[in-house]
């Protein structure tokens, strides 16, 4: 078997359950970025964090850095959550319209493939989250099932493309 595994930052819970089913789905274990194991027994390493105002989470791309020297002649998958649909960047409104997904997927891969050694999968997944802000909640109930059974039917969909 193809060894995988899958890596997040989280910071309200929604994208640790998004791991954790993606991991599901693969048949493997997810791990917070405070306890990343070895990486270097893995194929295949499935990464996420969180989007806060269009952008990558501060900590999610400090996870990052810091390990992608150690994804040198991986392939890895992105994922994020987000509180919002993937809708226009407000940046990108009167240029070239980009939604947050497209900015939030070139981030990550900017940072971890700086050196270009790294094989990031086309193959990526967007989930809704909720608001937690200043002591009020909104989109509480995201992720919901439905989009819990699409993470773990991701993580089915990458254990094929790693079988294939």
């Amino acid at each position: 078997m193809v060894k995988a595994v899958v890596l997040y930052n989280s910071r309200t819970g929604n994208t640790k359950k998004v791991a954790k089913k993606i991991a599901e789905g693969l048949g493997v274990e997810s791990f917070d970025k405070k306890k990343i194991p070895d990486l270097q027994d893995f194929e295949l390493v499935v990464l996420g964090s969180w989007v806060i105002m269009g952008r990558i989470s501060f900590g999610g791309a400090r996870y990052l850095r810091r390990i992608r020297k150690k994804l040198a002649s991986k392939k890895v998958a992105l994922f994020f959550t987000s509180a919002g649909p993937d809708e226009i960047h407000w940046k990108t409104e009167k240029t070239v319209p980009r939604t947050i997904g497209e900015l939030m997927f070139e981030s990550m891969e900017r940072i971890i493939n700086q050196n270009q050694n790294v094989t990031v999968l086309q193959e990526r997944f967007y989930c809704k989250g909720y608001i937690k802000f200043g002591g009020q909640e909104d989109n509480i109930g995201h992720p919901t099932d439905e989009e819990l059974e699409q993470a773990k039917a991701f993580g089915e969909q990458l254990k094929g493309i790693l079988e294939a």
